[in-house]
């Protein structure tokens, strides 16, 4: 017996669809559609379960088989335990255009969203809550002064007249402080040290190396 188009078709789809159905196994199905015969001839990977045979719910698509696209943009409907597929349709057609099968492929997509909100979830805090180093600590320049002069009293020197190893030195003992936990840090100290902000971030890496 001469295979029909369809058939002749959907052998030539076939390795493509099964191909995308184990690429993202366990999560993908697809099913097939004869248009003519109004029925569903192959189901891969059969999440919905439907059954092969059955008739093919092409009313869900709101389109007339004639003006079928070659595919259907993605869409959303709930497989029957309520979980969320992700579906589109890709339209087969016989040498002369007219549309003669459909794939379906539906994408389980309910793990992904409860993933979402359980990122959400974990990553929402309450009101615009802020640092709490600049809630209950000192401000950052006052903390900073302390640290400078304890350093300047230590070693009994002048802040103008600072080496760059006393730089270094200093900004590294800043960095142990906690200083640089405040937002403006690294500007403000740059600034009170008069050397730039570059410097200032080279030091930092320097310690421990």
């Amino acid at each position: 017996m001469k295979d029909s188009e369809f058939s002749i078709l959907w052998k030539q789809y076939e390795p493509l669809i099964q191909a995308v159905v184990e690429l993202f196994h366990p999560f993908v199905e697809a099913a097939v559609h004869d248009l003519e015969q109004g029925k569903v001839v192959a189901i891969y990977h059969n999440i919905s379960q439907r059954k092969v045979g059955e008739s093919s719910p092409l009313k869900e698509l709101k389109v007339e088989i004639k003006d079928f696209p070659d595919f259907f943009s993605p869409y959303y409907k709930q497989n029957w335990d309520g979980r969320s597929l992700k579906c589109t349709s890709i339209t087969m057609r016989n040498k002369k255009g007219v549309p003669i099968g459909l794939i379906c492929i539906n994408a389980d997509v309910s793990v992904f969203q409860d993933g979402c909100k359980l990122l959400e979830s974990f990553l929402k805090i309450k009101g615009n809550a802020s640092n709490p180093i600049e809630i209950f600590g000192s401000e950052c320049e006052s903390q900073a002064e302390s640290v400078i002069q304890q350093f300047l009293d230590e070693k009994r020197l002048s802040l103008n007249h600072l080496s760059r190893d006393q730089k270094k030195e200093l900004i590294q003992r800043l960095y142990r402080k906690g200083v640089f936990n405040f937002k403006n840090a690294a500007p403000f100290i740059a600034k009170k040290l008069n050397t730039s902000r570059a410097s200032v971030y080279n030091h930092i890496k320097q310690i421990g190396a």
